[in-house]
């Protein structure tokens, strides 16, 4: 069973472009993301460690590193072990082999494999211009830094490029009403912090601003350099306010579904212990150990007492009655759970996590 030890705090040295609008929405997040070095204390789904991968390739792409089908495929299948092999550590290996657990593997290469076909498009525009893949920029104060997945120069005209693996674009409502495709408000503020450190760094503010997808779509980011300005200088403040918070330890948390959901570092934040507390709309639960069963199956479930409510957790594996048997009237915390259809009866996943 998973413990949480005494958390130890630490100032942010310096935010990122990345970062910003997951920072901004809950900064408490990021303070928890550098108290426990970065290391998730929850399985990230396997579609986002194939992630990595998708984008360290269009990085060795990008560099000339991978060039051909041969030089792919061989970087393609090293990379996947990298983050198998990481996965096999920390414990996760119920993602082994990723190809299994990842929908549409197969058609997520292809599309990763047509990349290769705009380096001849490029070459001979390289003598013109000049190419720079993951490029690192920081502000001359050092607060904001990251690194520009392509950066292209002609002259005194600049393009910074983003790669995206995952779906771009969002449905938002105008101000008809009418339902209309924009690019993530996260992407837009990425990239203009990157204009706005590239402006730092050279004493211009690049010509355009494009986001790229794994299919090879393109989208064109407008932006004003006031605007980047401005949210450059919010980032400042952010990251100012953040550690003033960390060093008074007066944190500020916003324990919303949208910022909560998908944090990996859940089972550490008191704010939403709390918020589960009275909100069963999570795949998480927590409470006092009630009773137990073991099946003849193997399979165990749990009850827990939270208030007047009991919650059972159904489909636990048969090496985690014994631990749970010894925390019988203690509080714990279940993770990544499945709903099942009667209410307050769960069932136990692939990356469901135990913490006391």
């Amino acid at each position: 069973m998973n413990r949480i030890e005494q958390i130890n705090y630490k100032e942010i040295k310096r935010i990122s472009p990345s970062q910003f609008f997951s920072m901004k929405n809950c900064s408490y997040k990021s303070v928890l993301n550098e108290a426990f070095d970065k290391q998730p204390l929850l399985p990230i789904s396997a579609n986002a460690y194939f992630g990595t991968v998708l984008h360290k390739m269009l990085e060795l792409i990008l560099k000339g590193s991978v060039r051909n089908e041969g030089d792919f495929n061989k970087m393609f299948d090293e990379q996947i072990k990298s983050v198998e092999d990481k996965l096999q550590m920390q414990g996760f290996e119920f993602f082994i082999p990723l190809q299994k657990n990842i929908k549409d593997f197969g058609i997520k290469k292809v599309l990763l494999k047509k990349h290769l076909r705009s380096l001849p498009e490029q070459s001979p525009k390289i003598s013109d211009g000049k190419y720079q893949a993951e490029k690192w920029f920081e502000s001359k104060d050092k607060l904001i830094a990251g690194k520009i997945d392509m950066l292209i120069e002609f002259g005194q005209d600049a393009e910074i490029i983003d790669f995206k693996t995952g779906t771009v674009t969002q449905d938002v409502l105008d101000d008809s009403g009418e339902i209309f495709s924009d690019v993530k408000e996260e992407y837009k503020e990425q990239l203009k912090l990157y204009a706005c450190l590239y402006f730092e760094n050279t004493g211009r503010f690049p010509t355009s601003l494009r986001l790229i997808d794994l299919a090879k779509q393109k989208f064109i980011i407008s932006f004003s350099p006031s605007e980047c300005n401005f949210l450059f200088e919010e980032a400042k403040r952010l990251l100012q306010s953040t550690n003033e918070n960390i060093n008074k330890r007066t944190f500020v948390a916003n324990p919303t579904e949208a910022n909560c959901k998908y944090c990996l570092y859940r089972p550490a934040c008191s704010y939403y212990l709390k918020l589960i507390e009275t909100d069963y709309s999570f795949n998480d639960v927590s409470g006092s150990i009630k009773k137990l069963v073991k099946y003849e199956n193997g399979h165990v479930s749990v009850f827990l007492q939270n208030g007047e409510k009991l919650f059972t957790v159904n489909n636990l594996p048969s090496e985690k009655y014994e631990e749970l048997n010894d925390n019988r009237s203690k509080k714990i915390s279940i993770y990544n759970l499945r709903k099942e259809a009667t209410e307050f009866v769960y069932s136990a996943t692939k990356t469901t996590m135990i913490y006391a």
